[in-house]
């Protein structure tokens, strides 16, 4: 008896020491850190997001494995991407294709034109920060991070 018990306690113990971090799992409404950020799992992108006074990841977007640049994308790379039939912007330290959303975009082309080929952190901050459904949107556009 006295080993069954010792087994099933080893076992118990070897369950949480092994597997730590499996609560801290990142699916859509699961407690992140820090706004905008974005975190990549079982093919699906996740943006940390404002949803309350909480921040949570997004609901997730498939993204294909094939697309980020290992060493990332470069500010020179974006400047050639800078009209509307092919609109690459800088947002927070990551690269973003919006040629899709330009067209979409609840206020109009202007504001997504602007930011084409540029850094727009700050127009896209200043527009859109805190909010949860812009920055779920956004990461749906993500190509990468930009090269430092």
């Amino acid at each position: 008896m006295r080993k069954i018990v010792a087994c099933v306690g080893v076992a118990l113990l070897l369950s949480v020491v092994v597997a730590p971090g499996s609560s801290a799992a990142v699916t859509a409404g699961a407690a992140c850190k820090k706004a905008g950020q974005v975190s990549t799992a079982g093919g699906m992108k996740y943006t940390c997001v404002k949803k309350g006074s909480k921040l949570v990841w997004g609901k997730g977007v498939a993204v294909k494995m094939d697309m980020p640049m290992a060493a990332g994308y470069t500010m020179a790379m974006v400047k050639t991407h800078a009209s509307d039939a092919s609109c690459w912007t800088v947002i927070s330290g990551n690269v973003y294709d919006l040629t899709k959303w330009i067209s979409q975009h609840p206020g109009g082309s202007g504001a997504i034109k602007s930011l084409c080929g540029t850094d727009g952190t700050a127009g896209f901050l200043g527009q859109h920060e805190g909010k949860s459904k812009p920055a779920s949107r956004l990461s749906g556009y993500l190509l990468g991070p930009l090269a430092k």
